[in-house]
């Protein structure tokens, strides 16, 4: 069965009582299968596929986590596309129409509070929490009133200060590589200091379905600086071959974007960097995220590197 067919069907076995059934065969989030839009037969496309499974989703488990991610899935995808079919129109107004109405019937407040002292009060409108209100999110404790559903988010940037992340590899996969300056691999996370190092990425699709809107982020050690984003420029790169042009390239202090879409072939990028100060450092993972579906992303290669004198 397609994606959409398997929530359809494991609706199908919750209506009929069968809730063993329906939780064995509902996936675990709509992600691993992207429909290429149909002009006939069924009409299936992405917002079409995601809102039929979404509208089904509703009716049968309105609690189930997976709705408020769908939803925004769905209202993402409606706003991108200027062309809409009549399928992907009526299944969106379904799922989107009974979500509107289930939060009709909701009178749900909440305080927000750090330590038992309130910050922020839910009563209708959002309340936005930045780090400059409570340095740890996990301080905060929600205390809600009424009936209904209170959705809230939060998120986080930057690697702590253990160096723990966690490694994946989600439909795309990133890797890094240092080499000295003559294409020789380099092992082992030393260097020394002065040393020009060389950084390859390659980035790989693990479907056959184009992914647009990347952006790689390689984060720096602190010991080393960028030396060069375009290897083109150095002398004695010769060796660099079959190099990848992104779409756009960022440069800044401590670390590089680059901005890129992939197809079925591996992308290899190229820039330069000098180990200049002396030390150990955290050095933080190569990252790939699609900016418009964060499902499709690749974390990998932190650690620690040395700076030799």
């Amino acid at each position: 069965l397609s994606l959409d067919g398997r929530y359809v069907l494991a609706a199908g076995y919750a209506i009929a009582g069968d809730k063993k059934s329906f939780a064995s065969i509902l996936p675990g989030s709509f992600s691993g299968e992207v429909s290429e839009t149909q002009t006939g037969g069924s009409f299936y496309s992405p917002v079409r596929d995601e809102a039929l499974a979404l509208s089904t989703l509703i009716e049968t488990d309105p609690a189930n986590a997976q709705i408020p991610v769908m939803a925004k899935h769905v209202q993402d995808y409606l706003k991108q596309k200027n062309w809409l079919s009549t399928q992907e129109r009526a299944f969106s107004f379904l799922a989107l129409g009974k979500l509107a109405r289930n939060a009709a019937a909701s009178n749900v407040t909440a305080q927000l509070k750090v330590n038992g002292k309130s910050i922020a009060t839910v009563n209708g409108k959002s309340a936005v929490i930045t780090d400059k209100t409570v340095a740890d999110p996990g301080a905060i404790t929600i205390e809600t009133s009424g009936s209904g559903a209170l959705y809230y988010f939060w998120e986080a940037e930057g690697i702590d200060a253990a160096g723990n992340y966690k490694e994946e590899d989600k439909f795309i996969k990133v890797r890094r590589q240092f080499f000295d300056r003559y294409g020789k691999k380099i092992t082992g996370n030393n260097f020394s200091r002065n040393q020009l190092v060389i950084v390859g990425i390659t980035l790989e699709n693990s479907y056959a379905t184009q992914v647009e809107n990347i952006v790689i982020t390689d984060l720096l050690p602190a010991g080393f600086e960028i030396e060069n984003p375009r290897t083109k420029e150095i002398p004695g790169m010769d060796w660099i071959k079959n190099v990848s042009i992104p779409t756009a390239l960022d440069v800044r202090d401590d670390r590089i974007h680059f901005f890129v879409d992939l197809g079925s072939k591996i992308q290899t990028y190229y820039y330069a960097v000098r180990a200049v100060s002396p030390g150990v450092y955290k050095m933080g993972p190569v990252s790939a995220d699609a900016m418009y579906n964060g499902e499709y992303h690749s974390y990998h290669g932190g650690g620690t590197v040395r700076v030799n004198e």
